[in-house]
């Protein structure tokens, strides 16, 4: 959380709010600290290792690849 300041490139955070392995506070105070965070996604009901089984984790990530990253 300390370093996430000094991210130069746009930062997705992703968490799941039933997360029991590192607490949601933890990926909130991410987004909070991070200069160029873009909407994060915060995901109803994931834990820590499946937050990938939720259909709104791929849809954000593809939008945020396709869209929010810069191409160079």
């Amino acid at each position: 959380i300390d370093k996430v300041s000094k991210v130069a490139s746009p930062v997705l955070v992703i968490h799941g709010t039933e997360d029991e392995v590192i607490d949601f506070s933890h990926g909130l105070a991410m987004y909070e600290r991070c200069p160029r965070a873009v909407e994060p996604l915060w995901v109803e009901g994931a834990g820590h290792n499946d937050i990938e089984l939720y259909a709104q984790y791929l849809e954000r990530l593809k939008q945020f690849i396709s869209f929010e990253l810069p191409t160079s």
